[in-house]
């Protein structure tokens, strides 16, 4: 799904570098002329957008969810305002493989306690709200036929905010000794953290007020798991901080009013 969708984001922005400015027109049958100004205007015009996605680089958790956005253009090519994110999250069928072959939480032939790391990339990604602005300097044409001109407008976007996050470890048991891990006995915790958003897309117009949209959001947030801890004991270790990500693919719909 990944490629696909890059290939079509590229082979949209090389047919947008010709409309910086202005209209382009491109594609089979194509008169060789250039059309000026935007059919479709949004200055000064308030925006809804729904858009459904799911995650593309959390190999230990699958994400879906979707994300509602509310944003006023004061102009052609800029708008801000709120989007308001919620997914549906599980561990993935990698998790569980993983975690039916853990080690002994004990040495066998000694009995004492065995250390490890938390593995990463344990984190789901709930709910959040960010504050966000929407660049669009590329605007352009298509014609896909004689009789379907595709009005199309690149954009970047970036914000931040704050998100509800379930840490459940992949590794770490909840209840201490040296059995294996029961179903549902691992180390959990929620808490709500800072986030930010970079990303960007395309947008095409069906109308005056409808379109359609794609695009690809990266979200950036402080993570943290457990180095050298005794696998026997909860609670054990020394935290390691890092930068965690979820990257985004999302399709939607917006209405200007």
């Amino acid at each position: 799904m990944e490629r696909p969708s890059l290939l079509f984001f590229a082979a949209v922005f090389v047919a947008a570098l010709a409309a910086r400015g202005e209209d382009a027109v491109v594609g089979p049958g194509a008169p060789p002329t250039v059309l000026q100004g935007k059919l479709y205007q949004v200055s000064r015009r308030w925006e809804v957008g729904v858009a459904f996605g799911a995650a593309l680089n959390t190999s230990l958790v699958d994400q879906y969810g979707g994300l509602l956005s509310i944003s006023y253009h004061p102009n052609e090519w800029a708008d801000v305002g709120v989007d308001v994110l919620a997914n549906r999250t599980s561990f993935s069928g990698l998790s569980d493989q993983i975690r039916a072959r853990l080690p002994s939480r004990t040495n066998p032939g000694t009995g004492q306690p065995n250390s490890g790391d938390e593995i990463e990339g344990g984190d789901q990604m709930r709910a959040g709200a960010l504050v966000m602005a929407r660049i669009a300097p590329l605007y352009g044409k298509l014609n896909l036929a004689a009789e379907l001109p595709v009005h199309f407008q690149v954009f970047l976007l970036a914000g931040a905010g704050a998100a509800g996050f379930k840490h459940e470890s992949v590794n770490l048991c909840a209840s201490p000794g040296g059995a294996p891990c029961a179903p549902g006995d691992y180390q959990t915790s929620t808490s709500l953290k800072p986030i930010g958003e970079a990303g960007g897309g395309i947008r095409v117009y069906l109308g005056q007020r409808w379109s359609l949209r794609t695009e690809v959001r990266a979200f950036l947030y402080p993570a943290s798991v457990l180095r050298g801890a005794d696998l026997t004991q909860p609670g054990t270790g020394t935290s390691a901080r890092y930068l965690g990500l979820v990257t985004t693919l999302g399709l939607g719909a917006s209405a200007l009013f």
